[in-house]
């Protein structure tokens, strides 16, 4: 008797999660969608104990701003079967210039756009990210200093693909020592802001011409931040289209982390 293999993720059925999970393992185990992460390991454990009673289970999420992207391209799990993404979010698997100019092509808008070539999208995808490289790198220091509902890693109510009126360092950089001096202060929490800057220098640091010419930006940057800046820059642009143009054509053994995945899943059967 085949065993029962379910691979839980946020958001529903048709969300970017569940597309890129089936086009993972959908053949070969059950993807079950339960919404937000909030929650996610009780939900799953009512789950397990009332209806479904996996061989074998996960939860695979985005890593967001919860734990540091890993040095090497791997997935990072903890002891309830959380199994994070490598990349900060699902939408940053979507974005990729031969994908994007493939798009344009097929859609005859490369010169609605001035993108005649990949190389044009890459330059575009470079400009777009440091354009939010600083709100991004006081985004990153905030999870790397918070803790358990200590605090957002941004001051936007709309949260992730919602961007703040001005992305120069200076302002960032007092949203986000704002963010942490009130949970101090109600807290007795003991913390510099000597900590916020140094932590907030690393992933400045980090942030150089390499890492844009490299396109790292694609593995750290909040996707649906990078996102919001693209169809800022690019202010016709069919996001949703684009989204489901590059799922048609997603290839999940380029990424390192969900091949992984994929590995995992084989040896349960």
């Amino acid at each position: 008797m085949a065993k029962i293999i379910t691979i839980y993720c946020e958001g529903k059925k048709g969300s970017h999660d569940f597309d890129i999970l089936e086009k993972v393992a959908g053949d070969i185990a059950t993807i079950k969608p339960i919404g937000g992460k909030r929650g996610a390991n009780a939900i799953i454990e009512f789950v397990e104990k009332g209806t479904t009673n996996s061989d074998f289970y996960l939860f695979f999420r985005d890593r967001d701003f919860d734990c540091p992207v890993p040095e090497k391209e791997e997935l990072t799990f903890d002891e309830k079967k959380t199994y994070f993404s490598y990349r900060t979010t699902i939408e940053n698997y979507l974005f990729d210039a031969t994908i994007f100019y493939k798009f344009l092509v097929e859609n005859k808008s490369q010169d609605e756009f001035n993108l005649h070539s990949e190389n044009d999208v890459k330059n575009i995808f470079i400009e777009t990210a440091k354009e939010i490289s600083d709100y991004q790198a006081v985004r990153h220091t905030l999870g790397q200093l918070r803790f358990s509902n200590g605090f957002d890693t941004t001051w936007i109510k709309e949260g992730s693909g919602h961007l703040p009126e001005k992305l120069d360092l200076e302002t960032c950089k007092t949203h986000g020592w704002k963010l942490i001096r009130d949970v101090v202060s109600k807290n007795n929490i003991e913390w510099t802001e000597h900590k916020f800057q140094s932590e907030l220098a690393v992933f400045l640091s980090l942030f150089d011409d390499n890492f844009f010419n490299e396109l790292k930006f694609l593995i750290y940057f909040q996707g649906k931040d990078f996102a919001k800046a693209l169809t800022n820059k690019l202010s016709n642009l069919p996001l949703k289209n684009y989204y489901k143009f590059a799922k048609e054509h997603f290839d999940y053994k380029i990424f390192g982390d969900l091949a992984e995945l994929r590995d995992i899943i084989e040896t349960k059967r």
